[in-house]
């Protein structure tokens, strides 16, 4: 019990020395391997993994649309919202009906979010970036 808790303080500790772009990599980062999961978890029929994962994943999402700031972010942080807004509407519907293809599509868009994210950091370490999460 209390190695959970030094390894819960140890990783906010890391997520609070992050900077906002490192921190949207770690989240899409999060959100593509909990999408994998669930796929994984319809296919094997492992119905409440697959809830646990979509769950996890729509989590993240909210948090990375409630980050987005729509003046400061401009056009980049509006269409974050549109795709974010799409994501959660996909998850929604595979929790209705779950169909691992269906989440072929959330999951590439994610793993492009993520491979742009870490290009953001990498380019600019330590800085913010107006609006968009």
């Amino acid at each position: 019990m209390m190695q959970q808790a030094a390894g819960s303080l140890y990783r906010q500790m890391d997520v609070l020395a992050m900077s906002p772009a490192q921190r949207v990599v770690a989240l899409t980062a999060r959100v593509h391997l909990s999408l994998r999961q669930a796929r994984l978890a319809i296919e094997s029929g492992d119905v409440e993994e697959r809830e646990k994962r979509l769950n996890n994943a729509t989590e993240i999402i909210h948090e990375l649309a409630a980050a987005l700031d729509l003046e400061r972010g401009g056009e980049i942080a509006s269409r974050l919202a549109g795709i974010y807004a799409w994501l959660l509407r996909e998850c929604f519907a595979v929790h209705l009906k779950p169909e691992a293809a269906r989440l072929d599509s959330p999951i590439g868009i994610v793993g492009e979010l993520h491979a742009a994210w870490s290009e953001v950091a990498r380019l600019a370490p330590q800085t913010a970036v107006a609006g968009a999460a």
